[in-house]
């Protein structure tokens, strides 16, 4: 595909913005939801599957307009957002909160290969580049969405099983919210660099409208050209299921957390 029109955004010039954040924190339903207005181009994890070495250099050219160098199923879908309307353009960026780490979360190797501190670096070197960070911030509910999308094999695009129960592994549980947390301390820190944007996932849950319509004003583009209102529950959470509904140790969990003061996000 050929390069944008940079012309039809404010003062002649294309936006680039970046969703970041860990994974199951309601990314896909932001990037749906933003995606449905006419001026915004949003693609899916354009870097996920790519090697380490080359996610920044596709990422810098993709940005760039050249949809080219992206997997063939990325490059159907930005064939579908990308017009000549389109006035911003950007994708997500996730990054793993694992449990497989010593001494400290940043040690991670999940880490190392997402190559967080290399995007940061990068960010820091594009401070036009726009930052729209989300965060979730019910650990508890976080951690029990992660469980279900691994079990269901469901990770974005359904509705989760309402009859799966699992167990909680309290250890588990503990060093994968703590690297959450370090995740999205990193990520803030982005505040400093570049035009940033906090999207807290619960009040996007609550009202979804009132958070695309700030998130649509960031990117400098018209909420009001936004679809009808029936459109914005096509970006809605993938469950409105209770955690103590499918955690069978759910108390025994909440405990846990808030004994190690880990039940809510730091961020």
């Amino acid at each position: 595909m050929g390069a944008p029109n940079r012309s039809t955004a404010k003062g002649g010039q294309m936006i680039n913005f970046l969703i970041v954040g860990t994974q199951r924190t309601g990314s896909s339903a932001l990037a749906d939801g933003i995606g449905l207005h006419p001026a915004v181009a949003c693609g899916w994890e354009w870097t996920l599957r790519t090697p380490p070495w080359r996610a920044l250099s596709i990422a810098e050219r993709a940005l760039g307009g050249d949809f080219g160098v992206l997997s063939p199923q990325d490059q159907i879908h930005m064939a579908a957002q990308y017009s000549t309307g389109t006035a911003a353009l950007g994708f997500r960026r996730l990054f793993r909160a694992s449990d497989k780490w010593l001494v400290h979360p940043r040690l991670s190797p999940a880490l190392w290969l997402d190559r967080l501190e290399a995007h940061i670096a990068w960010l820091d070197r594009r401070p036009q580049l726009r930052i729209i960070h989300i965060v979730r911030e019910d650990n508890l509910a976080w951690f029990r969405s992660r469980k279900i999308a691994r079990k269901s094999g469901i990770h974005f695009g359904a509705s989760y099983p309402t009859d799966i129960k699992l167990t909680a592994d309290l250890s588990e549980a503990r060093r994968r919210v703590l690297a959450k947390n370090w995740v999205d301390g990193r990520l803030a820190r982005l505040a400093h660099s570049n035009p940033y944007l906090r999207v807290g996932y619960d009040e996007f849950r609550t009202d979804n409208l009132l958070v695309l319509n700030r998130t649509l004003r960031f990117l400098d583009v018209d909420p009001a050209q936004l679809p009808s209102p029936a459109e914005h529950m096509r970006a809605k959470p993938q469950s409105g299921q209770r955690t103590q509904d499918s955690v069978d140790n759910h108390h025994e969990l909440e405990e846990y957390l808030r004994r190690h003061g880990l039940l809510r996000s730091e961020t």
